[in-house]
């Protein structure tokens, strides 16, 4: 798992490892500090856990160096801020076999009472499975890799600044051969944004890099061709699948406002890209 500055959240992930259905002595944990200021690696040793130092800050580079310090020949991949499932090694094990490649459930977690940017991260953050059987990859939350297959492809590029190094690494896999499966079981769950400032960051990011995609990868989209959903009503609600026939009028007009601001964070981020010939 690649960590910059987790102490806060990288407890309670390590945490649920120790209560893995897995037997202990058949996985290892390995966190990658990530240029971290905050503590990370001492957080992380507190565990008894493997750690890795990657000063340069790149997700890529990060989950690689972690890929190289592993003795097994499978990883298992997630984030700092998510966690895991007392079962969710054991069940990606049972589907090892199954393909090279093997991405489980990512479920949104949120607070006991939600805020609003709580409530539209659960209106688009993460679809797994829809991801793996309709466009071809998973997000990195949660994948088991066959290690020979991650060499066989040279691991995650480290010319993906932001994220999207998932999306291009499953793709180059399946080019190469590598079947990409999904499993409801191998469940994790993943931190939602709770504050207005991450989230624009967040999507702020999305944009450059579907932006990056649409070049390299034929796939993505370029945000600032279409810049209507920032400037106008509900469109960018309406956009990724939603309508007012469910949800109480105030509650609409709020997602719509985060709507907004959401996808202007995105044109931003996908001009940035331009700019900077992000291909």
């Amino acid at each position: 798992m690649p960590v910059r500055n987790g102490s806060r959240s990288l407890p309670a992930l390590l945490g649920s490892l120790r209560e893995q259905t897995l037997s202990p002595e058949r996985f290892e944990v390995i966190v990658v500090d990530n240029g971290s200021t905050d503590g990370t690696a001492e957080s992380a040793a507190a565990y008894d856990v493997s750690v890795v130092h990657e000063p340069i800050a790149n997700r890529s580079r990060a989950r690689n160096s972690g890929a190289a310090a592993a003795r097994s020949g499978l990883y298992a991949f997630t984030d700092a801020d998510c966690v895991a499932d007392s079962r969710w090694l054991e069940e990606l094990l049972l589907n090892a076999e199954r393909a090279p490649l093997v991405a489980g459930e990512v479920r949104l977690r949120v607070s006991a009472h939600p805020n609003a940017v709580e409530r539209y991260e659960a209106l688009w953050r993460f679809g797994q499975r829809n991801w793996v059987e309709h466009q071809g990859w998973a997000a990195t939350a949660n994948l088991l890799v066959d290690a020979e297959a991650f060499e066989a492809v040279g691991g995650f590029d480290p010319s993906w600044r932001h994220i999207g190094e998932d999306v291009d690494f499953c793709m180059r896999a399946r080019r190469a051969g590598f079947k990409l499966v999904y499993c409801s079981e191998a469940v994790v769950e993943h931190d939602a944004e709770r504050g207005l400032r991450p989230l624009l960051e967040r999507c702020f990011r999305h944009g450059y890099s579907v932006n990056q995609a649409f070049y390299r990868l034929g796939a993505g989209y370029r945000a600032w061709r279409n810049p209507t959903p920032a400037l106008r009503g509900d469109r960018a609600l309406r956009d990724i699948g939603h309508s007012p026939d469910n949800f109480d009028a105030g509650e609409w007009r709020r997602m719509a406002r985060l709507g907004r601001a959401a996808y202007a964070a995105r044109i931003a981020g996908s001009i940035w890209a331009e700019i900077v010939h992000a291909r």
